[in-house]
């Protein structure tokens, strides 16, 4: 019993299995059991939140609490006045954002955890597990294996390669946290203080690299690419303006040519790199006379026929967008009838279809049973004062800016950090900031690309508690001394 018991209120372990869980929701023939799995995990999570509130008051323990709690009060008061419509489904989602915010942000308030050692294990496990997906990905699209089963099209996606994910921006998005884990797990820093897990082989690292960046250039998914370039951007931000406190006006001048010239490089080299690979696979695959099959109807309904087509890796949809204005306007619409509490995400659906003529854009792709989960508006701060209104953004705009002004501070003042993990993390985090503009991101969607977002932000938040042992808002709020430090 007491084994049990101490499974089932270790918030690391529970961490672990969520992240990986999400994870394998992303890929095909597994999902139906993963998402299985995720209600009871979705449940031992809501039971965590209770707990380590009982044992260690993490409310108010959590740095910049005092903003995600109001944010939770404030969506709260968004279902409860549409609680007429989808209540139920806006309380799961409401757990959903606690979890985020108190389990997976707040495990700094977890005073025994070895971080660095649960963070190795989830960067092996993405380096590992990416790896052998991606090889299975490759091989069957050099057989030539390519169909449709239910609502899966399995290695290719409307002339995009898939891999065995469920999608090619899925795919995109995991190879490019697969980089970032082998970035991380590069630095000795890492390596000496994680806990003594096995450290990853050069031959697994390498050939990580390799699998993970050609999957990347051949799912043809720009919101990966912006991700990765923006990662490497400001990485190199990091590396021309950290570690030192005072530059001269020449200095700075020629810092930021240099910083815009790398990323005009940078920009150039990934585009120039994705069209040649594609290009590139698309002549192997000729050569091979390996083509896909596409199902089309012809004038009679019953007259099915399957013809072979030449894949070449790019979007079918050539415009820049890919149909995000449509839904970026559609946002614009629902927020300027609800502007001061919003709608909740549970109502974002719905209130579409009854609102535009054919629902909210792409959002019959999901399927009936999955569009009042799945339907978004492909851009996380969009998707938020949407969902939240002015008041709810409002208050996660200003937690977020908190915690950005806390850390960045500490990352470009700190000149012992070359080893360290920390710039690669805030890198990432800055470049999310930016993926979350194009993509679903950031809160309001239940996947592994929003709860790993989170997962960094409570790593980074390890780091800020080191820095400043002693800042605690909670201790002023509720001990009466409200200082004008938490505002």
């Amino acid at each position: 019993m007491e084994k049990l018991k101490a499974v089932l209120t270790d918030t690391s372990l529970f961490r672990r299995c969520y992240i990986i869980c999400l994870f394998f929701c992303n890929v095909s023939f597994i999902q139906v059991p993963a998402y299985a799995s995720l209600i009871f995990l979705f449940l031992w999570g809501v039971f965590l939140l209770f707990y380590n509130e009982k044992k260690r008051r993490v409310f108010s323990n959590t740095r910049f609490g005092i903003w995600l709690l109001a944010f939770l009060f404030f969506s709260t008061i968004t279902a409860l006045i549409h609680i007429a419509d989808n209540f139920l489904f806006n309380i799961v989602i409401q757990l959903h954002v606690a979890i985020c915010f108190f389990i997976f942000y707040s495990l700094h308030t977890e005073k025994h955890l070895n971080f660095r050692k649960e963070l190795y294990a989830v960067c092996r496990f993405m380096v590992y597990t990416t790896t052998i997906v991606g090889i299975l990905g490759l091989a069957c699209l050099m057989a030539g294996i390519s169909f449709e089963v239910m609502s899966i099209k399995f290695i290719i996606y409307e002339n995009r390669f898939t891999g065995i994910y469920s999608n090619p921006n899925i795919l995109g998005f995991v190879s490019v946290v697969s980089l970032f884990c082998i970035h991380m797990l590069t630095k000795s820093n890492f390596i000496e203080i994680s806990g003594g897990e096995e450290r990853v082989s050069r031959i697994w690292l390498c050939s990580a690299l390799a699998i993970n960046g050609m999957s990347l250039f051949l799912c043809d998914s720009n919101g990966a690419i912006v991700l990765l370039i923006f990662y490497v951007i400001f990485f190199t931000l990091y590396k021309m303006f950290g570690a030192e406190h005072e530059f001269t006006k020449k200095q700075i001048i020629t810092k930021l040519i240099a910083c815009v010239l790398v990323g005009a490089f940078i920009v150039g080299s990934a585009f120039f790199v994705r069209y040649f690979c594609q290009a590139g696979f698309t002549q192997i695959l000729e050569t091979a006379e390996i083509a896909t099959q596409v199902k089309g109807v012809e004038e009679g309904e019953e007259d099915i026929f399957y013809a072979t087509e030449r894949i070449t890796f790019s979007h079918i949809n050539s415009n820049l967008d890919s149909g995000r204005f449509k839904l970026w306007r559609q946002a614009a619409s629902l927020f300027s009838d609800f502007p001061l509490f919003g709608i909740g995400k549970g109502n974002v659906y719905y209130y579409g279809e009854n609102k535009f003529d054919n629902g909210i854009a792409f959002s019959d792709i999901y399927g009936e049973a999955l569009s009042a989960f799945a339907t978004d508006f492909h851009n996380g701060y969009a998707t938020i004062l949407v969902c939240s209104g002015i008041i709810g953004f409002a208050l996660f705009s200003i937690f977020g800016l908190r915690f950005a002004k806390h850390i960045t501070i500490h990352v470009f003042k700190d000149k012992n950090l070359k080893e360290s993990i920390l710039p690669c993390m805030y890198a990432f985090l800055c470049a999310y900031l930016v993926y979350a503009f194009f993509e679903k991101a950031l809160l309001y969607d239940v996947s592994f690309t929003v709860l790993f977002f989170w997962l960094i932000m409570g790593y980074i938040s390890c780091f800020l508690c080191k820095y400043e042992p002693d800042y605690h808002e909670g201790i002023y709020l509720f001990k009466r001394k409200v200082k004008r430090t938490i505002i």
